[in-house]
């Protein structure tokens, strides 16, 4: 006899009053399982009817590691932006942005840092990620980054090597990041 799977994925996406920002895409299909905030770049057209890629390796991964929900935000918030060194970052992100990343951090029990290599090369970028350093400072023990099977870190989802299987990390924001 066939098995019937039910499933639903609660959503819920919140966005500046002229929609140019998105603040947070949430997802829960299990609420009594552990909570992960992942923070990534910049928000794409993922709304709270429209699934992405980013998004999806997201679910299925956190959904293999035992995970219940996810409060995706992102270091910009201004919607399908793509980065310039010619940029003002200060437009890309407002102060909207920094309060949800502080609520769904204090929720967390994991905060995965998926920004991948993108501050590397890029002053700007790697100024606004040690703004995000600052406001998680209070969640220190509680920050991961996606690491490949052979313990490579600092992944963004899409990257075609940790796809289809996450390995978390727990972090040293001064150690391992190189954010002082």
């Amino acid at each position: 006899m066939p098995i019937t799977q039910k499933t639903t994925i609660k959503t819920e996406a919140h966005f500046s009053k002229d929609g140019k920002h998105r603040y947070l895409l949430k997802k829960e299909w299990n609420k009594n399982k552990k909570k992960a905030m992942v923070m990534m770049i910049n928000p794409s057209s993922a709304d709270g009817m429209v699934i992405d890629h980013t998004t999806m390796y997201v679910i299925n991964n956190l959904s293999k590691l035992d995970f219940g929900s996810v409060d995706i935000v992102n270091m910009f918030s201004k919607i399908d932006i793509r980065l310039s060194s010619r940029q003002n970052i200060k437009e890309l992100v407002d102060k909207e942005n920094d309060d949800y990343i502080e609520k769904s951090a204090a929720k967390a029990d994991y905060i995965i840092i998926a920004w991948g290599s993108i501050g590397e090369n890029n002053k700007k970028i790697k100024e606004r990620q040690k703004e995000i350093f600052n406001l998680l400072k209070k969640y220190k023990d509680k920050l991961y980054i996606i690491c490949d099977s052979r313990g490579k870190g600092g992944y963004h989802p899409l990257a075609p090597q940790i796809r289809h299987s996450w390995k978390l990390e727990k972090i040293n924001l001064e150690d391992d990041l190189k954010i002082k």
